[in-house]
């Protein structure tokens, strides 16, 4: 996904290189906003989201469900501010299983 945001990032960049000389048309408008859109997502993705494989017990700060859609997400935060997606969980007993587990070692809801 990062290499995917930065290609996009980069050929929206080239392309809106020399905007000054061919002026602001309707594709221009269109590659301003992919590179805005990228810039976000980078963003997101780099500062807001972890990607260790493997977290250790001691930088866990908590875990939380959130509704979106209709759907219910499940996410570790961390103490650090970031957010690990936790896409294996599916149903709301897996997730009581895994409040369950936390509470014993000591980790807030």
């Amino acid at each position: 996904m990062k290499l995917s945001m930065s290609l996009t990032l980069l050929n929206a960049i080239l392309n809106l290189y020399d905007v000054y000389k061919t002026g602001l048309g309707f594709t221009e408008i269109v590659w301003i906003i992919l590179g805005i859109a990228s810039i976000l997502i980078l963003f997101r993705l780099v500062y807001k989201k972890s990607t260790l494989e493997k977290i250790p017990v001691d930088k866990i700060e908590r875990i939380k469900e959130k509704s979106v859609f209709g759907r219910r997400r499940f996410t570790i935060q961390l103490k650090n501010g970031k957010n690990r997606d936790l896409n294996e969980i599916k149903t709301q007993s897996e997730f009581n299983e895994l409040k369950k587990m936390f509470s014993a070692i000591g980790i807030a809801n």
